[in-house]
């Protein structure tokens, strides 16, 4: 594989905490030298010139929905890894609500060598905590980490039952791998559809904030005394709090919110559109701030996108009937540039923890989140100036995204997977690298 240059960029690495401007080789895939600037000879490498942009590790995604298998109408593990490589997504994690779920260990190899052999990004699985996740019984965790699993989750369900999840933390600390809990009582929620601040409004049922804020408290209870939990898409102020109380008396927490959670509040419905049917649902003005004061100190570790792709006809059955999720692979950056950065909220460095450094400490990745000698050479390359609206027309396989004809500032124009570009300038590459761009 020919050497690559990066020259001239703002590299930002939250690892070693500092911006500079320089130069970043790389060879054989991986970081080879950071440095100010290095010499070379003509047509002795590759040239990527990335004056004027940020160079950042990585973005990595703790939270997809690919649908396949089962639901590849709506999405395949191609069209996902696609979509999360235009916005700027260099790895993700792929939830098990699949059908059949992914459960079993012969099924999660199956689909770890056809994302090898077809994705453009890197993929990483999360394998099903529960067997089907039916939340009876444990799937074989050991199994399943022997056969590639990332990670342990029911997502779209929770860990019901104490004794359960307290078994399901004790089984994946003893495996060293992390589990991933959808803090929602169901019981709690019941039929409801949006938050109780839009309900009387919008005249749909309600899902009242505290079938988010107990299940959080349990959690938080639980991981205690049994081992480390990641809590998904936080989005009430009370959720924030609960983590922020828990990480000062040490316990072993980690959370991420989603975009739409500090980019929109219930009051941006403005009829029953289907596109903002989301779980949790959109929260009130106060939840956003704080979701965002949490994203600010610390309290809540990561960004992730929750995408979740659904095909057009469901969306359209209305407000009632359509399935709960949007699409975010292709926004999450630039709305986390936009609304974050951009209105001053966090900075460089802070976005790179949130993006690159902290999901791949949440994972275990040793070689990823960081711009260092020796580490993968996955990066993201951001042109802080562009400037653009989000339309109609995606790399995902579906469109149900409250975003569409939103102004946004930033965006990704550049993403290297192993030392190879993948895509640049709106369009995909073969899996070669490129010469003086």
């Amino acid at each position: 594989m020919q050497s690559l240059l990066i020259k001239n960029g703002l590299l930002i690495d939250p690892a070693s905490k500092t911006e500079r401007k320089g130069d970043l080789l790389i060879k054989n895939g991986r970081i080879s030298a950071v440095g100010k600037r290095f010499a070379y000879a003509p047509g002795e490498m590759e040239i990527y010139d990335a004056s004027g942009m940020w160079v950042f590790p990585g973005f990595i995604d703790l939270h997809v929905h690919a649908r396949e298998p089962g639901g590849e109408a709506a999405e395949t593990l191609r069209t996902a890894a696609r979509a999360a490589a235009a916005g700027g997504i260099t790895s993700v994690l792929l939830m098990p609500n699949t059908r059949p779920p992914m459960d079993s260990p012969p099924l999660l190899r199956k689909f770890i060598i056809k994302a090898r052999h077809r994705c453009p990004v890197n993929v990483f699985f999360a394998a099903a905590a529960t067997a089907s996740r039916a939340g009876k019984k444990l799937s074989p965790l050991k199994k399943l980490k022997a056969a590639g699993a990332a990670a342990f989750t029911d997502d779209g369900a929770t860990l019901a039952g104490p004794a359960l999840l307290l078994s399901a933390l004790k089984a994946a600390k003893k495996l060293k791998i992390p589990l991933l809990d959808h803090p929602e009582d169901f019981a709690v929620a019941g039929k409801g559809v949006v938050d109780e601040s839009a309900a009387k409004r919008l005249k749909l049922p309600a899902i009242t904030r505290e079938a988010e804020i107990f299940a959080v408290l349990r959690d938080i209870f639980a991981a205690g005394s049994a081992g480390p939990i990641h809590l998904q898409h936080l989005s009430c102020a009370e959720s924030v709090a609960a983590v922020r109380a828990a990480k000062k008396r040490g316990l072993p927490v980690t959370a991420e919110t989603c975009p739409h959670y500090f980019s929109l509040s219930s009051g941006d419905i403005k009829q029953p559109n289907a596109d903002f049917k989301m779980k949790p649902p959109l929260r009130r003005e106060n939840d956003r701030l704080a979701v965002i004061r949490g994203l600010a100190d610390g309290t809540i570790d990561a960004i992730a996108s929750d995408h979740a792709p659904h095909r057009a006809a469901e969306k359209a059955l209305g407000f009632i009937k359509a399935p709960f999720g949007i699409i975010g692979l292709e926004t999450m950056v630039s709305l986390a540039l936009t609304e974050l950065v951009g209105k001053g909220r966090i900075n460089r460095l802070r976005l790179a923890e949130l993006l690159s450094l902290n999901p791949a400490r949440i994972l275990g990745l040793k070689t990823k989140g960081a711009l260092k000698k020796g580490f993968d050479a996955d990066l993201t390359i951001i042109d802080p100036l562009a400037v653009f609206t989000v339309k109609n027309a995606f790399f995902s396989k579906s469109s149900n995204s409250p975003f569409i004809g939103r102004r946004l500032r930033g965006r990704s124009e550049t993403v290297i997977v192993a030392g190879r570009l993948v895509f640049s300038g709106g369009r995909f590459f073969k899996l070669r690298a490129l010469r003086n761009m």
